[in-house]
């Protein structure tokens, strides 16, 4: 069903610009988190920035260079989205990682860009198979906890943060890229400190449970 609702329309928009940019790297993404980084409301709009729109084809931003009016009570999560993405995108390519779906989901997780690690590994999810797809599942559904944690929503987060540690536990040995033991523990004793109640919100987070390369090479990664 399309959606109506200024925020979800925007987040969607931006999200797949970063997407695009850090797990395809597509030239005309990669400028436009670039051209996002340099955006401020009062300067001339960036033509990489004139060509977004949202799912209905309507711009993103005005002539003007600020956003377009449906969505200019988003100012500050657009303002904060820029800088993440901008974050993202300058480790990947730092790091050689652009166009690899792993590494940007690596990226995006530190970057605080929840929501986008399940837009960047639900398709390579759809696409691959065993025990690749339990660990890639478990990616997907940690980014989720977090992304209702950023919603205050610590029931949901909680659940999900305890089913992504039990399948990132079940497919680890398999699946070698990522150190996907201690990610597990690491989300495991978040998801009960949720369920106690001692984090409600994201701002409550002391330490953001850390997803590391492995040094194994025991399996394919997918």
């Amino acid at each position: 069903m399309p959606k109506t609702h200024p925020p979800l329309l925007l987040r969607d928009a931006l999200a797949a610009v970063f997407v695009s940019a850090a797990r395809d790297a597509d030239p005309a993404s990669l400028a436009a988190v670039d051209a996002l980084a340099r955006w401020t409301p009062s300067a001339a709009l960036e033509p990489a920035l004139a060509r977004l729109a949202d799912e209905h084809g309507a711009p993103l931003f005005g002539a003007d260079g600020a956003l377009a009016e449906a969505f200019a009570p988003l100012e500050d999560y657009a303002t904060d989205r820029a800088r993440r993405f901008a974050a993202a995108c300058s480790w990947l390519r730092e790091g050689g990682g652009l166009g690899d779906a792993v590494e940007a989901a690596r990226a995006a997780w530190d970057a605080g860009l929840f929501f986008e690690v399940h837009e960047i590994l639900e398709p390579v999810w759809l696409e691959t198979s065993g025990v690749h797809k339990v660990a890639l599942q478990g990616l997907i559904m940690a980014g989720a906890a977090m992304h209702h944690l950023t919603q205050s929503n610590h029931a949901g987060a909680a659940g999900l943060l305890r089913e992504a540690a039990q399948r990132l536990r079940d497919s680890r040995a398999g699946w070698p890229p990522l150190a996907l033991g201690p990610f597990a523990d690491a989300l495991a004793k978040l998801g009960a400190a949720v369920a106690r109640g001692d984090v409600q919100s994201i701002a409550d987070v002391q330490e953001l449970p850390v997803l590391d390369r492995s040094t194994s090479t025991s399996a394919p990664a997918p």
